[in-house]
Parts: C-alpha cells; sequence; structure tokens
C-alpha cells in the first residue's frame, strides 16, 4: 500500500473514532453516570462540537504518527552502495 494512502486511511480512521469516543462518552455519561440532559443540549454539544473536534484533533495525531513510522530510511552520508 502506497505511504500516502497508508496516512489518508490512518486520517480516516482517526476521524471515525475521535467521533465516537464523544458519541460513546456522552452516552455513557447520560447512562452511567447520571447525567441527565432535559433538554438534549448536551447530546447536541456532543456530537456538534466536541466531536468534530475531537475527530480532526486524533485525525491530526493518527496521520502524524502513521507519517513518522512509515518514513523511508535515510541514507547515511559517503554511503555508496545502491538501493
Amino acid at each position: 500500500m502506497p505511504r500516502g494512502l497508508k496516512i489518508g486511511v490512518a486520517f480516516l480512521g482517526g476521524l471515525i473514532a475521535g467521533e465516537a469516543v464523544a458519541i460513546g462518552g456522552y452516552i455513557l455519561a447520560t447512562n452511567y453516570l447520571d447525567f441527565f440532559d432535559r433538554d438534549g443540549g448536551g447530546a447536541m454539544g456532543a456530537v456538534f462540537i466536541l466531536g468534530p473536534a475531537l475527530a480532526l484533533f486524533l485525525a491530526l495525531i493518527a496521520a502524524v504518527a502513521t507519517a513518522a513510522i512509515t518514513r523511508p530510511a535515510r541514507k547515511k552520508a559517503g554511503d555508496s552502495s545502491p538501493p
């Protein structure tokens, strides 16, 4: 798989994971931590504000980490061996 495609897949996976963490955190808070959300404002905040922000943050981390891991090895100075 080409390096650019790996970075793109990591970015997309980070977007999905970030949104899932925000929504899962809201569900956890309302169901198990007795957070009462009468008007649904907390759900809207989790889905439309916190979700995209966390998704973008995790996507950037995943893309940068994948780019660093898949970086090709650098040749040392004076190494004249064929690639």
